[in-house]
């Protein structure tokens, strides 16, 4: 999956052509050295722009891109950052010229997903204790999937109290080891650990089927979809 994203937006960095001279290439702070173009057609609401291939996106108060959907009754912000998914997969809906400038932009959560995924729904939809983490917006506001091994992890905020990682059977509890430490070291001083245990019980197989499903129900939840976390990188 990863790759995909990246052959998507080593696209994204080769297209400004098709954009001419409103063409503008963005920083997505969000994955380290991510890069890709947008431009802003006329009839696009206030602070969204359109990617090389038609999808919206826009800025939230950190500077994080997020995708748009352009849904038949208006405009939506999701909670999905851009890189985390391929929006046709999550069915985002494309930029439409027939969505005027005076088109009204929806609550998030106002519109809902088609489907969840076009096969069988993986096992864990049905877990009442992982499906649990959706109920948590006092403490979860992100949720996205580690790499080698791959378990999904949710927090909240920059720099969180806690971090959530599924073993397969609960979601294990991760206490920062001090104030403002970024989610990522925290996971990176755990992930050892937590392999460990995954490997104990043998009960956590997550497939990128699972993770594409997973970024949907986050969206319904109102979460960011952040994607693929790599420990020994850099999100924010």
């Amino acid at each position: 999956m990863k790759k995909i994203f990246a052959l998507v937006f080593m696209a994204m960095m080769f297209c400004d052509s098709s954009f001419g001279a409103e063409s503008m290439l963005v920083n997505q702070p969000a994955y380290h050295s991510m890069n890709f173009y947008v431009h802003k057609p006329v009839n696009v609401p206030r602070d969204f722009y359109v990617t090389y291939d038609g999808y919206l996106v826009y800025k939230n108060e950190k500077g994080v891109w997020h995708y748009g959907s352009a849904e038949s009754n208006g405009i939506i912000r999701t909670g999905y950052v851009v890189g985390s998914v391929i929006p046709s997969v999550v069915r985002l809906k494309p930029y439409n010229a027939k969505i005027s400038s005076v088109a009204p932009i929806l609550n998030t959560h106002n519109t809902r997903t088609e489907s969840y995924s076009e096969s069988k729904s993986p096992d864990w939809t049905g877990n009442t204790n992982f499906i649990a983490i959706g109920r948590w917006q006092k403490s979860v506001d992100r949720i996205g999937v580690t790499g080698n091994p791959s378990i999904p992890v949710a927090w909240k905020g920059e720099y969180p109290e806690v971090i959530y990682a599924w073993t397969g059977v609960r979601w294990r509890q991760l206490d920062a080891n001090a104030k403002h430490v970024p989610a990522i070291s925290t996971l990176r001083r755990e992930l050892y650990d937590l392999t460990i245990e995954i490997n104990r019980t043998n009960a956590l197989h997550w497939t990128n089927n699972d993770s594409r499903v997973l970024a949907q129900y986050a969206y319904q939840w109102g979460y960011q979809w952040v994607g693929l976390v790599i420990p020994n990188g850099r999100l924010r």
